[in-house]
C-alpha cells in the first residue's frame, strides 16, 4: 500500500514538472520572438547579398571554363600576357558569340536596363551645317529597356529611346517591341519590331560598340537598324546560328509597297581559334520615285569576320548590293543620287589592342562607295582610346580623318568625339 502511494506521489511530481517545463518553454518562446524575428531579418539580408555575389561568381567561373577549353599558348615559357579571367571578357567583346540571341536566358524583371550616352563633339568638317555636324555637348542616347523570359516558352523585349523626340522624330521613340516563343532549346521565334539579322555592325549594341557610331554603310543600307516582321533563330550545332526573317521592308515603318523583304544570316564561332565568321543576305524590293521605271531591287549580301589573339582583336565586314532609294523618314524621302539598278558597297576594318583590363586603344578604317545622296565615295579613319570606369561606365576619345561629308543616319561629320557611356 505504501509502495502504491509512493508511486502515485512520484507520478504527480513528474506531471507537475512536465507542466512547468511546457509553461516555461512557452514563456521563453514569447520573450525571444522579437529577437528571433530581428535575427532572421538580418540573415535574410545577408543571404540576398550572398546570392548576388554568387551570381557574379558563376559568371566568372563560366568565362574561365570557356577560356580553359581553348588550346594553350604555343610557347609555355613565355610570360602570360593576361590571366584567363582578364582575357575572357575581352574575347567576348570582340567575338560576341551571343550576337542576335533571344531573351530566354534572362528572367524579365520590373527594374529596366538604362543606357545614357553623353558626348562632346568639335572640329566639324568643311562644308557642314549645325544640322549635319552637331558640335559641343550632346546627349546622343537615352534609352530604357525591359527584356527577358516570361515563362519557359514565352519572352518579350521592349525598348524606348528619348533622344529622337527633341528632333521631331517621335516615330523613332519605340526602338524594340517584340514577343518570343521558344518551341525547343535550340529554336526561337520572334515577332514585332527589332534589329535585322544582318552582319556584325548592325546587331552590335551602341552600349558595347567601341567607335562612336556604326560604319557608314549601316546608315544608308539599314537606317535605324530595325524593321517589323518575324524571325526564326536556330542553333544548328555548337557555335552555329541560323537566322531567317521576313520584314515589311522600307525601313521599320508600316509597309507601303505591299511586298515582303527576306533576310538570312549564318554565323559560326570557332572557339579554339578563337574566330567567328558570318554571311548575310537580303532579298526584297524598294520604292521608286514617281515617274521612274527600272529595277526596284533591294538585294544585299555581306560577310563579316571577328578574331582575337591575347591582347589583339580584329573585325572586318563588307556589304554590297542595290543602292537605297529612300532615306530614314516617316514619309519616303528619295535619295538624290538614286538610280534604278545602281549599286553601293561599304565595309569596315576594326582593330583593338587591350593595354590593361580597363584600357584599350583602337583604329578603324571605314569606306562607302556609291553614296546615294552625293554620288561619291567616302573614306574615314578613326583612332581612339577607351577606359572603363567601374563595372557600368566607359569613357571614349575618338579622332576621325574623313575625306567627305556624309548624310542620312551618319551624323558624325566632326573630327573629335568624346563620349561617356553609362549602362545599368
Amino acid at each position: 500500500m505504501d509502495a502504491s502511494l509512493e508511486r502515485a506521489r512520484i507520478r504527480v511530481r513528474l506531471v507537475g514538472w512536465a507542466t512547468a517545463a511546457v509553461l516555461a518553454g512557452g514563456t521563453v518562446h514569447a520573450q525571444d520572438r522579437d529577437t528571433r524575428v530581428a535575427e532572421l531579418d538580418r540573415r535574410l539580408s545577408e543571404a540576398q547579398t550572398q546570392a548576388q555575389e554568387l551570381q557574379q561568381t558563376i559568371a566568372a567561373l563560366a568565362a574561365e571554363l570557356r577560356a580553359l577549353k581553348e588550346p594553350p599558348a604555343a610557347n609555355l615559357a613565355a610570360p602570360a600576357v593576361a590571366s584567363q579571367d582578364e582575357a575572357s571578357p575581352y574575347r567576348e567583346q570582340i567575338l560576341r558569340p551571343d550576337l542576335g540571341g533571344d531573351e530566354r536566358g534572362h528572367e524579365l524583371v520590373a527594374l529596366p536596363e538604362l543606357f545614357v550616352q553623353s558626348r562632346f563633339q568639335a572640329f566639324p568638317l568643311d562644308g557642314t551645317s549645325v544640322e549635319d555636324a552637331p558640335t559641343n555637348f550632346l546627349l546622343t542616347r537615352m534609352e530604357t529597356r525591359w527584356a527577358g523570359r516570361l515563362s519557359p516558352k514565352v519572352g518579350l523585349g521592349f525598348e524606348l529611346q528619348y533622344h529622337p523626340a527633341p528632333f521631331g522624330s517621335a516615330f523613332e521613340i519605340v526602338n524594340d517591341a517584340f514577343v518570343e516563343y521558344y518551341p525547343s532549346e535550340r529554336v526561337s521565334v520572334r515577332v514585332g519590331q527589332f534589329i535585322k539579322p544582318f552582319g556584325f555592325d548592325i546587331q552590335q549594341s551602341s552600349a558595347e560598340r567601341e567607335s562612336p557610331e556604326r560604319g557608314i554603310f549601316a546608315g544608308y543600307f539599314f537606317p535605324g537598324q530595325r524593321d517589323r516582321g518575324v524571325m526564326l533563330t536556330a542553333g544548328l550545332t555548337d557555335g552555329v546560328q541560323l537566322f531567317l526573317a521576313a520584314f515589311n521592308g522600307n525601313r521599320f515603318f508600316a509597309d507601303s509597297n505591299r511586298r515582303i523583304n527576306y533576310n538570312a544570316r549564318l554565323r559560326k564561332v570557332f572557339d579554339r581559334l578563337p574566330l567567328a565568321a558570318g554571311v548575310s543576305a537580303q532579298i526584297g524590293q524598294q520604292l521608286l520615285p514617281d515617274g521612274v521605271t527600272g529595277s526596284d531591287d533591294e538585294n544585299l549580301v555581306g560577310a563579316d569576320v571577328q578574331w582575337v589573339w591575347r591582347r589583339l582583336g580584329v573585325r572586318a565586314e563588307f556589304v554590297t548590293g542595290s543602292r537605297p532609294s529612300t532615306l530614314l523618314d516617316l514619309e519616303p524621302e528619295f535619295a538624290p543620287a538614286f538610280r534604278p539598278g545602281a549599286q553601293s558597297s561599304g565595309g569596315t576594318v576594326f582593330s583593338s589592342l587591350r593595354l590593361t583590363s580597363t584600357d584599350q586603344i583602337y583604329g578603324r578604317f571605314d569606306q562607302f562607295n556609291g553614296d546615294p545622296v552625293y554620288d561619291y565615295d567616302v573614306r574615314a579613319f578613326n583612332v581612339g582610346y577607351l577606359r572603363r570606369v567601374g563595372a557600368h561606365s566607359r569613357i571614349g576619345i575618338d579622332y576621325q580623318f574623313k575625306n567627305r561629308v556624309t548624310a542620312n543616319d551618319d551624323s558624325l561629320n566632326s573630327r573629335l568625339q568624346v563620349s561617356w557611356n553609362v549602362e545599368k
